[in-house]
């Protein structure tokens, strides 16, 4: 059944081919001209034609159109629009890069969408913010934070100071995905909620999904909030910094080779507990309160159909009373992506990601009474995701993903008079794996729809311990526990 599908698929995409031989297809990338950033959401439309796209979340573009001339206009929120005059007689590249607007205009409103992007659009229920928006939303204490941000947008609550994570429309902390640059984050706090773990100076985009969520997410019921990081000044090396209330952070950023690589690295550190050891003794016993973080991406454009991606975030939080008891968590994620276009119309993205999230505590005065605790999880993932520009009609988008869980639920041991007691949990494993489809078509001007499909699988795996219990007592009697049954791989 499944073979039949594929060959029905690849007989559709040859009959499209060839009933388009007498098009061809203009494509490329959009880029902020001061940075060489991707600009996502960018607009290309024919000028006098109501046929156009809009980029993809890396800035690529593909339009298909019958032979002949063509004016092509570029926009994007911000930018000066630019204009291109194409000759369609072959398939064309095009790469551009828009400068940024500095006319001084006379005080008007400037919105990025339609009024009634929100009905018209299939993108229900999405909200997309670029760093510049979320730095114009008052700071908390000073500082500019990401999550603070999505709190602020309808349907979205917080879970309350003290707690990390918001709550959307109802669903819970544990039913929101929250991911930076594709990998997932578990725990999006610092200091017990009063900052997130995303490094503004390191943040290109927010894109938060409340409904409608696109096929290629899976795992989650709530939202799913998609955090990009900037991919680094490919023009020239900068540097920002700032000393704040609560933290200190610096960030710089530039090429490794000029137009072909850049890289950026941002940290931060509280420095609470470092401002306040001059004036209590409390300190001088091992006690600590700071968090740290530190956010670095690099990428490389290996040709003009072949580009790669590294990044990376490590951070910490430390809570101490004294040397000996206290607790942390961090986060850990490394993702490695490339981006490879087999033709003028068919663009992939490859990725693969680390994510580990860790949590210990300790009590105890001395090593003769003592309770330890420490669990985390890790996650491994790979993704191919491929984007097929059918015609300016019809997007596809289709892929899958593998994803590999380690649960470590608790490490745990009580110590009292020199007696240890082990209350750990075993290790557990599991595998996810999905297959999606999905199509975004414009009927008329007045009519678009984006539907899809996705297949999902879970499964654990490897040694355990299944659990037998006895039935109910039926007429006075009952049958004994069968027991405890030690399962293999």
């Amino acid at each position: 059944m499944r073979s039949s599908l594929f060959i029905l698929f690849i007989l559709f995409l040859n009959f499209q081919s060839l009933q388009a031989q007498d098009k061809f297809t203009l494509n490329g990338y959009v880029k902020d001209g001061a940075n060489g950033e991707d600009l996502f959401g960018a607009t290309i439309q024919v000028q006098g034609q109501s046929v156009g796209t809009t980029t993809n979340m890396y800035g690529f573009y593909s339009l298909t159109l019958p032979a002949g001339n063509y004016i092509i206009e570029y926009r994007y929120l911000g930018f000066l629009t630019v204009q291109r005059e194409v000759a369609l007689t072959e398939n064309v590249r095009l790469d551009l890069s828009l400068s940024t607007e500095q006319t001084e205009l006379a005080e008007i409103v400037i919105t990025a969408e339609d009024e009634d992007e929100n009905v018209t659009s299939t993108e229900m229920s999405v909200i997309k913010l670029d760093i510049q928006t979320i730095k114009k939303v008052p700071p908390f204490l000073g500082e500019t934070d990401v999550i603070r941000t999505i709190q602020q947008l309808p349907g979205v609550s917080s879970v309350g100071e003290g707690a990390s994570g918001f709550n959307v429309r109802g669903g819970g902390v544990g039913q929101n995905l929250v991911l930076l640059d594709e990998a997932p984050v578990y725990n999006t706090s610092h200091l017990f909620g009063l900052f997130s773990v995303f490094n503004p100076d390191a943040v290109k985009d927010v894109k938060l999904y409340k409904g409608g969520i696109p096929a290629r997410y899976g795992g989650r019921i709530a939202s799913i909030l998609d955090v990009r990081m900037k991919e680094g000044n490919n023009k020239k090396f900068t540097a920002e910094g700032g000393i704040g209330t609560v933290f200190s952070r610096f960030s710089v950023e530039g090429p490794i080779i000029k137009d072909k690589a850049s890289f950026i690295v941002a940290g931060r550190r509280s420095y609470a507990d470092v401002v306040a050891k001059p004036f209590t003794d409390v300190l001088n016993d091992g006690a600590a309160l700071y968090f740290y973080d530190l956010t670095v991406k690099a990428n490389y454009n290996i040709d003009e159909r072949n580009r790669v991606f590294a990044s990376g975030y490590f951070g910490r939080d430390v809570f101490r009373f004294d040397a000996n008891q206290g607790f942390n968590w961090g986060n850990s994620t490394a993702t490695i992506r490339w981006n490879h276009l087999f033709n003028d119309r068919l663009f992939s993205n490859f990725t693969t990601y680390f994510s580990d999230y860790d949590y210990s505590l300790r009590f105890g005065d001395n090593d003769l009474d003592v309770f330890e605790w420490e669990s985390n999880i890790k996650t491994l993932n790979f993704k191919p995701e491929f984007t097929y520009f059918l015609n300016t009609n019809n997007e596809l988008s289709f892929g899958g993903e593998v994803l590999y869980y380690s649960f470590d639920p608790a490490s745990a041991r009580g110590i009292s008079n020199g007696e240890t007691t082990d209350i750990s949990v075993g290790n557990k494993q599991s595998m996810e794996y999905a297959l999606y489809f999905s199509n975004d078509q414009k009927i008329s001007s007045a009519l678009s729809v984006n539907y899809g499909l996705r297949f999902s699988g879970f499964n654990y795996f490897g040694p355990g311990s299944e659990y037998e219990f006895s039935e109910p007592e039926i007429a006075g009697t009952r049958k004994p526990l069968a027991g405890v049954t030690d399962v293999g791989n």
